[in-house]
């Protein structure tokens, strides 16, 4: 903390006949004293005295100051920035355990090596691993809704390294004390599996890799979810007070890219004949314009998604037929990636989904595969999401809005105090909207936790 500066009245000056000689602090003749030599002898001998001194040896007009201006009380001068700086980048600093952002929605540990400029939140969670259930179930079989353990530590291991690689580290923390230019703070997110005192529960759900989408959301610190609603935490389970962990729901592939940028892109239908997975004429000549253009464009990714009728294979049950149609979908989705990649899109540039006879009808226009070009900055669901548990407000437009709605009120005042801009909502590359890009509002809530854990308000992003 910076010392305050107290100015000291100069002893007013005898007249000269009154004041004995000033003691011969150099010799006679010498050369000028340099201003840190001045100070030096100020600070020891007093400003009276040296400025006798100087009166007798000429001090050029050019020279500058010679005052070292007036002394804090007790006598000591007060701390130059640079000292202030050093004294600062010694200090250890407790760290910041359960840090919950102004925002009402995350909740992390901080803690602060100011010797390295290095701040790193730590996000405790435990996971809770489930198999995949209900209508989003639908069509795929038992076995593909399990989860197995290296597929659990796999998926543990995508998630903390997906998180700290994408909010450790784009946006600097700087101070702004006069004279700190130079100090500047970098972050440094860490998942840390902690079963015991978690900040969030993560339930995550089994789903084969090719599935669609499913619904992940977070509820704050202090509530859980429930169907679809977050509740308070029962009081009951903690000695009396409610457990302050939130909860995520999550399924497998919450850790996959998504072209949310692009979803909205045209798509081309390749048909196919009822029953069948083979691609004839009609398909192969709908699909030719799709490898042109993913040719003419290598950074291009090609989404493609499969479909089937409702009409049920004969003789099968209502969940037999859902199978049936989702494998048919699946072995039509395959047939076209091949089509891709044998007119020379790379195969890692396709991403299949397959739906089955998910929102489908019994006509013949749903036995098809969907094609589609990307190019836009893809979205991990799940590092997303994190975004909420890390303090963060969704960004995205919901149903009805329009570009410059305003976000949630709890992040936007936040937003608005730490970054002195406001955050508004839309369609756009945002971490919290639908892309990855990290903005310097996105580290509004590590600013917060930055103040809190150095005990300085001079900080600024």
């Amino acid at each position: 903390m910076e010392r305050e500066r107290i100015a000291q009245p100069e002893p007013e000056q005898a007249p000269a006949t009154a004041t004995p000689a000033a003691p011969a602090l150099v010799p006679a003749g010498a050369p000028a004293l340099s201003m840190g030599t001045i100070l030096s002898l100020q600070r020891g001998a007093g400003n009276a005295a040296v400025a006798g001194m100087l009166a007798r040896q000429a001090v050029p007009a050019d020279a500058g100051p010679v005052d070292a201006g007036p002394l804090p009380a007790g006598g000591s001068p007060a701390p130059t920035p640079e000292e202030e700086i050093a004294e600062f980048r010694k200090k250890p600093f407790p760290p910041q355990a359960d840090f919950h952002p102004s925002s009402g929605i995350g909740q992390f540990d901080a803690g602060l090596d100011a010797a390295r400029g290095a701040l790193t939140i730590t996000l405790k969670v435990a996971y809770n691993f489930v198999d995949g259930s209900g209508p989003k179930a639908k069509g795929f079989r038992a076995d593909e809704l399990k989860w197995k353990p290296e597929e659990q530590a796999e998926w543990k291991t995508q998630y903390q390294t997906s998180v700290s690689a994408q909010w450790s580290a784009p946006i600097t923390m700087k101070s702004t004390k006069p004279g700190w230019d130079a100090v500047t703070v970098t972050t440094k997110v860490v998942v840390a599996e902690d079963a015991g005192d978690p900040h969030f529960i993560l339930t995550v759900a089994k789903y084969p890799k090719d599935a669609p989408m499913v619904q992940s959301s977070i509820c704050p610190p202090g509530t859980h979810h429930d169907g679809n609603a977050c509740l308070p935490n029962d009081p009951t389970t903690a000695g009396g007070s409610a457990a302050p962990h939130g909860t995520a729901e999550f399924d497998s592939n919450d850790l996959r890219p998504e072209s949310k940028l692009d979803w909205g892109n045209a798509a081309t239908a390749v048909p196919f004949a009822s029953g069948k997975f083979e691609l004839d004429a009609a398909g192969t000549a709908a699909l030719q314009p799709m490898i042109d253009q993913a040719k003419a464009n290598p950074a291009a990714r090609v989404l493609i998604r499969g479909r089937a009728s409702t009409t049920p294979p004969h003789g099968k049950s209502a969940d037999e037929a859902e199978i049936a149609n989702m494998d048919i979908a699946r072995q039509r989705s395959a047939s076209v990636q091949a089509a891709l990649v044998a007119g020379g899109v790379s195969a890692a540039n396709i991403q299949a989904i397959n739906s089955g006879q998910r929102g489908a009808g019994p006509g013949k226009e749903w036995r098809r595969v969907d094609v589609q070009l990307a190019t836009q900055q893809t979205q991990d669901v799940g590092v997303h999401e994190t975004g909420h548990m890390l303090g963060l407000g969704d960004e995205y437009l919901e149903a009805g809005e329009a570009t410059g709605a305003p976000v949630e009120a709890g992040y936007g005042a936040m937003v608005q105090t730490q970054t002195g801009a406001p955050v508004t909502k839309a369609n756009d590359a945002s971490a919290m909207s639908m892309g990855s890009t990290v903005r310097p509002a996105h580290f509004s809530s590590f600013l917060e936790a930055l103040k809190r854990v150095s005990g300085m308000q001079e900080w600024s992003l």
